[in-house]
């Protein structure tokens, strides 16, 4: 995780950008993609109530698309915070979609579909 000054506030300004757009999605359970890598999501989005009596400001969630699951999550109290989970969001979705990684590259969609190799 060992991002440069200007680097961690590129990464501070994308969840802050996310943060405004998600405050304005008027539904109770809204989300916002932040990043697609490979078959890998990683999304924001708002718990139950928000205050700031201890209560998360969002959560930040990694989703494998491949196996439809939730790979990590994390309840973000500040955006420095969601920064540093964001990095490690980043480097465990790439090594999901390496060849070998741990998600289903190379297994048949059960949709039928093939499976679509998308990057940042």
């Amino acid at each position: 995780m060992g991002c440069d000054t200007s680097e961690s506030s590129l990464t501070e300004l994308r969840i802050a950008k996310a943060f405004v757009k998600l405050s304005a999605i008027l539904e109770d359970e809204a989300s916002v993609s932040l990043a697609s890598i490979g078959n890998c999501e990683i999304r924001m989005f708002r718990g139950p109530e928000v205050d700031f009596g201890g209560v998360p400001l969002f959560w930040l969630e990694l989703f494998d698309h491949s196996t439809k699951r939730s790979v990590d999550g994390f309840c973000c109290h500040s955006i420095k915070d969601a920064a540093a989970i964001f990095d490690d969001f980043i480097s465990q979705a790439v090594r999901l979609s390496e060849p070998g990684g741990g998600g289903d590259e190379g297994l048949p969609d059960p949709s039928g579909s093939p499976i679509d190799g998308d990057n940042v």
